[in-house]
């Protein structure tokens, strides 16, 4: 691929991831989230590294301009991590070797790598006191369905629905 063509799909990856979540910042952060943008990290399947790098760009800059609240440098780095490691393990999974149940099965894994990475300091940003209870409540279960929402629900639907397009399909054996 193209210098040029990679670094624009990565920039179009990025401007979504942060366009989403912006326009519904109301349910993309706090404790108990469903980051819609998070959807995005499935088309790694499709669109490979530069959706990867793309997603992850994107989340850094949701987080550092965040609605409602200061930006958190826990957020910033941790949650742009998350989405980097979340996003490249859909990409390992799946990329050239599209199936709906390996769709499914990366989408469970990135969503649970993301609620383990943003759910353990998600509770230190917003709890004054801090007990166990509150790191599986507020983190983990907080964070849990709102990823099982937007990946593997809204995310895994779009890639499935997008393998069927014809121009799609042709899009997917180019890059592979």
């Amino acid at each position: 691929m193209r210098p040029a063509l990679w670094i624009a799909e990565i920039i179009i990856f990025a401007a979504l991831y942060f366009t989403i979540t912006f326009l519904l910042a109301p349910i993309s952060f706090l404790p108990f989230q469903v980051r819609v943008s998070d959807a995005l990290i499935m088309l790694s399947v499709i669109f490979g590294l530069p959706a990867v790098y793309g997603v992850s760009l994107g989340c850094l800059f949701a987080n550092l301009f965040p609605v409602g609240y200061p930006p958190n440098p826990l957020d910033i780095v941790f949650g742009s991590l998350a989405n980097l490691a979340a996003s490249y393990t859909v990409y390992r999974i799946c990329y050239s070797r599209l199936s709906r149940l390996r769709v499914i099965l990366s989408s469970l894994l990135s969503s649970l790598i993301i609620t383990l990475i943003v759910g353990s300091y998600l509770p230190i940003l917003v709890l004054p006191s801090l007990s166990l209870w509150d790191m599986v409540w507020v983190g983990y279960i907080g964070v849990l369905p709102g990823e099982l929402i937007a990946q593997s629900i809204i995310g895994s639907a779009m890639v499935l629905a997008l393998a069927r397009v014809p121009k799609f399909r042709e899009y997917f054996r180019q890059k592979s």
